[in-house]
């Protein structure tokens, strides 16, 4: 997606930007680490109760476990998610190899309140889902294994890259990348992180729009389709930037009534429809002051305003003073 701009001094078209989004998504995800996992015999690992989210995807052989007591199988092509403060215990069998990548999911707000991505007793089965994962999968360990951190010289024993974790010898811990496995050039690997992390959210956020509505919380699907209602608005907004946008036609894009367009506005916005476009609008326009080659009658004409005069009045309503005053401001 992109914004086309077109005036007397350039032309340009601009991709969709962090500030388009940034009240938009309720959710941040951050990458803990991805570890590949080869099992040389049948064992049972402990049972152990997650601090944080986690993708099991199996690449060879089918991946068992006990998930909150219940056994259960995923087959290679399917991903499994389990859930900060899930047990969990993994039932594996030679020859088995499969690929863990473990996040924090946190809500943009800061608020320390915990959101579940499922439904309260869900059935663990319908926490996995059939997705196509080798292009990302190959992607990361191609990724890794050039930075040196997916090869096997390079990758210190499991008690010493995780202590904690009290892996069993049969297991063979090939990455982790929090802290990252030395490689000579710190640079390079938390560069790598960094890189790995943003394929991460691509991943994630195609992952959870695959699962069906009754299968997510009612707060976190809430908030998806509330997030997704203010992104479709607020691309309206975007299109319509340069010219005028009354209420029916809001309302008639967003596929709603006018009343049902109203209620969301204010719930979201604390305002109208008519006046959160003009707010967006004029939010935009006031970058544009600052720029003492374009005069405001330029700039009027640029977002569509019917004259100078009304474009000076209207802003002067929003931000108690004209144009040429916030032009003027130190």
């Amino acid at each position: 997606m992109y914004y086309k701009e077109d005036n007397d001094f350039f032309r340009r078209k601009t991709s969709i930007s962090y500030y388009d989004v940034m009240t938009v998504n309720s959710y941040e995800t951050f990458l803990t680490s991805i570890q590949f996992f080869n099992s040389k015999q049948d064992f049972t690992y402990r049972k152990h109760c997650h601090p944080s989210y986690e993708f099991v995807i199996p690449r060879s052989g089918d991946y068992k476990c006990l998930l909150n007591g219940q056994e259960m199988s995923v087959r290679v092509g399917e991903v499994l998610l389990v859930q900060e403060g899930d047990w969990h215990q993994d039932i594996l069998h030679a020859g088995t190899e499969y690929i863990v990548i473990a996040f924090v999911l946190k809500r943009q707000d800061k608020s320390d309140v915990k959101h579940r991505v499922f439904r309260q007793n869900i059935d663990v089965v319908k926490q996995k889902i059939d997705f196509p994962s080798d292009k990302f999968i190959n992607s990361i360990f191609a990724l890794m294994t050039e930075a040196g951190s997916a090869e096997e010289n390079n990758v210190a024993d499991a008690a010493s890259a995780r202590p904690d974790a009290k892996l069993p010898v049969d297991l063979f811990y090939v990455s982790q990348l929090n802290p990252l496995v030395k490689t000579g050039s710190a640079e390079r690997d938390y560069g790598l992180y960094y890189v790995l992390d943003g394929l991460f959210q691509a991943f994630f956020w195609e992952i959870i729009f695959l699962f069906p509505p009754e299968r997510l919380s009612p707060l976190f699907n809430r908030n998806l389709s509330d997030e997704a209602l203010k992104s479709t608005l607020f691309s309206l907004f975007e299109r319509n930037i340069h010219g005028k946008l009354n209420v029916p036609k809001i309302a008639a894009d967003m596929n709603m009534s006018e009343s049902s367009l109203a209620h969301k506005c204010k719930q979201f916005l604390g305002e109208s429809p008519a006046r959160s476009f003009m707010r967006y609008k004029l939010e935009k326009a006031e970058t544009y002051i600052n720029n003492p080659r374009l005069t405001i009658k330029e700039i009027s004409d640029m977002f569509g305003f019917e004259d100078q005069f009304h474009f000076s009045k209207t802003f002067k309503r929003f931000y108690g003073c004209s144009p040429v005053a916030h032009r003027k401001k130190p």
